[in-house]
């Protein structure tokens, strides 16, 4: 291992043209009509969308360089309502809940994207185009993309490492179950096979245009903010076990979900059997959204359960992953990184890929 040197960072733009099969909703669909239910329940996922977008990311090049590593790109997915920004602590105090510092003293060179619809990449029509189905094409053009040798990405890469994060871990698991051999590992952070339940945040879903028109008052209908602060707490922290100003900062910062994911979630949790390549599943024990079937209060909520523990169940959707491995991050919630365990957690991930030769 050579001595660490300064870490080399850059913003760059990845235009993606991606073709995906979207679900069939109406034209101006609102999770307020009256009939929302039961087209939720009936959907139909076959209507083509094609386009052309921009993708804004940061390229990290690591601090200390490990010969093994330096050609392993972690490609990092957010969660909803949030950007990039969540891979490095939301932009809060120094790098104690920063997944890319913390990559970046291991050797791991990093690519943090801003989902389509969220950050500084595009955003189109928030219910026909803002759906899993396409952020499963963004990331699918992006993978292969970082292992081309003709890559418009800052340099190529032998192999790729998916990192999701909530809804990017809902789509690294519908990346996974279309396009199985698209990266050589993969973690899942703040997810389960057990579908959240009408979470705290649900309830408290409003316009961004309304909510924050500064920010979003060019934006369609179709993208909401969560306009409860209360809520965001107790739905993404464990009592606790975070800084209060953090938390308060976050609610302030953050970003958008669209009527378009919301809808297409739940579908896109499914087994990935052609999967063969490791992959581990890390969520705070006291995840609202993802241990929490029955979505009881915060305090309640635990990944374990009278049948066994959530996380390895879910062991379910990769019957073929060699291996798949769980870790419960203790005294946290759904956004673990961002709470005082946080560096527990990194340190478990990374300790993991290096136990399964990354």
């Amino acid at each position: 291992m050579i001595e660490p040197a300064s870490p080399r960072c850059s913003d760059i733009t990845i235009p993606v043209t991606i073709s995906s099969q979207n679900a069939d909703l109406p034209s101006g669909f609102s999770l307020a009509d009256p009939d929302a239910g039961e087209i939720i329940a009936n959907l139909m996922f076959n209507v083509s969308i094609h386009g052309s977008y921009n993708i804004a990311a940061t390229f990290c090049e690591p601090e200390v360089y490990v010969p093994t590593r330096a050609n392993t790109l972690q490609l990092l997915v957010h969660g909803a309502t949030y950007a990039r920004s969540f891979w490095s602590g939301v932009g809060f105090g120094d790098d104690e809940y920063s997944w890319i510092a913390f990559a970046s003293m291991q050797g791991y060179p990093t690519l943090s994207i801003d989902r389509l619809g969220n950050g500084l990449s595009d955003h189109p029509d928030p219910v026909a185009v803002i759906q899993i189905p396409a952020h499963v094409e963004v990331v699918h053009a992006i993978a292969q993309l970082a292992k081309a040798p003709d890559s418009t990405l800052p340099r190529a890469f032998q192999k790729v490492i998916y990192i999701g994060h909530s809804v990017g871990s809902v789509t690294g698991n519908a990346l996974n179950v279309k396009y199985p051999h698209d990266v050589d590992a993969t973690i899942l952070t703040g997810f389960s096979s057990s579908l959240p339940q009408n979470p705290p945040v649900v309830n408290f879903l409003v316009p961004a245009s309304v909510e924050d028109p500064k920010r979003f008052g060019s934006l369609l209908p179709g993208y909401l903010q969560v306009s409860s602060e209360p809520a965001v707490i107790a739905s993404f922290y464990s009592p606790g076990g975070f800084d209060p100003a953090l938390a308060h900062f976050d609610f302030e910062t953050r970003d958008t979900i669209t009527v378009g994911e919301i809808v297409t979630l739940d579908y896109s949790v499914a087994r990935a059997p052609g999967y063969t390549a490791p992959l581990l599943v890390s969520t705070g024990e006291f995840d609202e959204l993802y241990c929490n079937p029955r979505a009881t209060p915060n305090q309640t909520a635990s990944c374990k359960t009278p049948s066994g523990n959530i996380l390895a169940q879910t062991e379910a959707l990769y019957p073929s992953a060699k291996p798949y491995t769980w870790n419960e991050v203790s005294n946290a919630g759904h956004n673990w990184p961002l709470h005082f365990a946080g560096q527990i957690g990194f340190k478990a991930a990374h300790d993991w890929l290096g136990c399964v030769g990354f």
